[in-house]
């Protein structure tokens, strides 16, 4: 696979769309940072605090020079007063609060109330109370300089709250912006990664695929040379005597063709078992056989195949049952085929004369028929593979056959509902045992005629 995940169009539109998310949560950011600058650069509270304390001096102003004029107080009392005041003027014209005073448009009135503090500091020299007219005068002129400097105080206030609102606005504003376009990220984000998980899946997937292909491949072109080299042994022995009968021809006595054609038939069922175990196992693993669920006799199947076995081999089978149930249900000519697979298995990995033992006992619902022999064994690395299909074990090099049989086993029982167990001893034997149900509970496919009643065949 030369194509990565991160290399798909899902995951570059993705990619694409994060970027451009990015971009847009950088630069509302930016401007929710110039929103809070935006505080500080404008009118503060201080602003409205001085306005207002230059207002309370003119005001107590006003009445320490009522208070001069009545003789209930010194001019020491004005003068505190109007002191206090021009600090309060000084304040204003400077520095930031100066800048806050031009925002506002008061620098121009700034600039008189200066005038008017700086005059009447002049005009209290030498002031006394019967100086009525120009107390009077002086008294009017801090009212309306605490008149003016309330009117400030207002507008900076004013100025301060429209601007505070328009502050929270936008400030409100950018925050549903980044948040939007935090949740358009992380959605994009998750998007990505669901794109790369599924692509790898995908990627693992046909992988897997792939190298199942191959190991289809490898197990097909391993099978072809088995089988090619299984057909090629009968066929030889079938041609040797054809040759040799063509060459004596009437010199061949009635025992030796007889013998001859002994081989002959011999090598020819061989070639049919293979062709029919091949095509059964090729039919079985597309579905293409039928499970004709019947009620058979065990005992009697056995027995059937135990008598197809040559005559050599017969002898040496010892057939042992056990509480045999009489009847059980199964497709007969599949159940055959497995218990001739492992008994044909067991005669071929046995040393001649060895004798092979087939057993059949009844365990609970279920019937148990083992095939045990003393043949060369299996290895245990190698027992997790044995029903795999064209594979062989190591210690069967040198004896026919095609790797088929014991998967055929296993396939007929999955069928019947009913396992396949090995114990198996390296150089001294090995024990296949099938396992199934006496009663199919529900046939995978086929449709079950009613049973007899059950009986028990004899030990």
């Amino acid at each position: 696979m030369s194509l990565r995940p991160w290399m798909t169009r899902r995951f570059l539109v993705a990619l694409v769309a994060m970027g451009i998310l990015f971009a847009l949560l950088i630069a509302a950011s930016v401007r929710l940072l110039q929103s809070e600058t935006r505080t500080v650069d404008y009118i503060s509270e201080d602003m409205v605090w001085l306005s207002s304390q230059g207002q309370y001096e003119a005001i107590r102003y006003a009445d320490a020079l009522s208070s001069f004029a009545r003789g209930q107080a010194t001019i020491d009392e004005p003068q505190l007063r109007l002191d206090l005041l021009s600090s309060r003027i000084t304040v204003l014209e400077d520095g930031e609060t100066y800048r806050q005073m031009q925002q506002l448009g008061y620098a121009d009135e700034l600039t008189q109330f200066r005038v008017a503090v700086d005059d009447a500091v002049n005009r209290m020299v030498g002031l006394q109370p019967s100086h009525v007219a120009e107390i009077t005068a002086l008294h009017k002129e801090a009212q309306d300089l605490a008149a003016d400097l309330r009117d400030v105080a207002n507008a900076a206030m004013f100025a301060k709250r429209d601007h505070d609102k328009g502050v929270r606005d936008e400030r409100r504003h950018t925050l549903f912006e980044v948040l939007g376009t935090l949740v358009a990220t992380m959605a994009a984000g998750l998007l990505m990664a669901g794109v790369l998980v599924r692509d790898h899946r995908n990627m693992v997937s046909a992988e897997s695929a792939l190298e199942r292909e191959r190991q289809v491949s490898r197990l097909h072109r391993a099978f072809i040379s088995v089988v090619s080299h299984q057909f090629r042994t009968p066929l030889a022995i079938i041609d040797a005597s054809a040759q040799r009968m063509i060459r004596r021809g009437a010199q061949m006595d009635v025992t030796e063709i007889v013998q001859r054609a002994d081989k002959i038939r011999a090598a020819c069922l061989r070639l049919t078992r293979l062709m029919e175990s091949t095509l059964n196992a090729a039919r079985l693993e597309e579905g293409e056989i039928t499970l004709n669920i019947r009620g058979c006799d065990p005992v009697s199947l056995l027995r059937t195949v135990i008598d197809s076995q040559p005559d050599q081999d017969q002898k040496r089978i010892e057939l042992r049952m056990e509480n045999v149930p009489g009847w059980i249900e199964a497709d007969i000519t599949l159940l055959e085929q497995a218990v001739q697979n492992l008994l044909s298995n067991a005669l071929k990995y046995s040393p001649d004369g060895e004798p092979v033992l087939v057993a059949a006992r009844r365990h609970g619902t279920d019937i148990l028929i083992s095939v045990t022999d003393k043949g060369v064994g299996i290895p245990p690395d190698e027992m997790d593979q044995l029903f795999r299909r064209f594979f062989r074990a190591s210690t069967s090099e040198g004896i026919p056959g095609t790797g088929i049989g014991l998967s055929f086993v296993w396939q007929i029982m999955d069928l019947h509902h009913g396992t396949v167990d090995v114990r198996s001893t390296l150089g001294q034997g090995s024990t296949f045992t099938i396992r199934m149900p006496i009663t199919q509970p529900v046939a995978k496919t086929g449709t079950r005629p009613p049973l007899p009643a059950e009986a028990t065949a004899p030990s």
